[in-house]
């Protein structure tokens, strides 16, 4: 059985009274780790459900094609949950991206933030994780020791984060490619200038290159915002990859309005 066949009939059986915002899902690991760990509580409710790693929605890019962009934006495979949508690409192609250059380092491997669009309810974060030549580090991971259901690998290439069954829970958990020593999972965070954690919607691909993106239920992000890294292990490596990057919201206004 598939990965988000797994995902779906979990999500039916145990939150069937989810209440879910229309544009963003949770991040599949730690929303099975939480339901695990606290389904007597009324929290998870307004929560985010579980979205599949495997599954994430496409669309075309051709309107976009003559506007050439080397932006991460424009490949086919940045796209999660419909957030890079054509309003996000026509802002980019105005200019109304950020640039970044923002690097963490620990046992050779670097995590790279390169590229930025916020809006007043969104953000969408460009990230690689490189070794020393500047390469993406292998998609794998470390199931030693774990009762693995699923290794997630097709004619041996791995395609898809692999599933465990850990003692006492039920269902199954999914292990994570970046992992954090964090509760509850979430190695990327939002905080406002007071050092509070921003209740937003968490989405990111778990993969060696990717998006994260953070999406309010509708309010507008307050005007001062850090993103938080905190990382102990990526793949088959552990270590300690840690960071507060202050978010440039100098083009919010125009990108905001370039989305619209």
């Amino acid at each position: 059985m598939s990965l988000s066949k797994k995902i779906e009939q979990a999500l039916e059986h145990q939150i069937e009274e989810a209440v879910i915002p229309d544009e963003v899902d949770e991040r599949v690991r730690q929303s099975f780790r939480e339901f695990h760990r606290k389904k007597e509580t009324k929290k998870m409710k307004k929560k985010l459900v579980a979205f599949s790693i495997a599954a994430a929605i496409l669309i075309p890019t051709s309107v976009f094609a003559s506007l050439g962009g080397t932006s991460y934006f424009f490949n086919s495979e940045a796209n999660i949950n419909g957030l890079v949508d054509d309003r996000v690409k026509s802002a980019i192609s105005n200019g109304l991206s950020i640039p970044m250059d923002q690097q963490i380092t620990d046992q050779g491997i670097t995590v790279h933030f390169t590229e930025m669009v916020v809006e007043d309810t969104k953000i969408l974060v460009h990230y690689r994780i490189k070794k020393a030549d500047g390469s993406l580090v292998p998609y794998e991971f470390d199931t030693k020791g774990l009762n693995v259901l699923q290794d997630g690998k097709k004619n041996g290439t791995q395609v898809e984060n692999p599933t465990y069954q850990e003692p006492g829970l039920e269902g199954f958990s999914v292990l994570s490619f970046i992992g954090t020593s964090k509760p509850d999972r979430l190695p990327f965070y939002l905080t406002d200038a007071q050092g509070k954690e921003l209740d937003v919607g968490i989405a990111e691909k778990d993969q060696p290159e990717g998006l994260l993106a953070f999406v309010t239920s509708g309010t507008k992000l307050p005007p001062s915002i850090q993103l938080n890294v905190s990382i102990n292990r990526i793949g088959k490596m552990k270590g300690t990859w840690k960071a507060q990057i202050p978010i440039d919201q100098n083009k919010l206004t125009q990108g905001t309005k370039a989305a619209k």
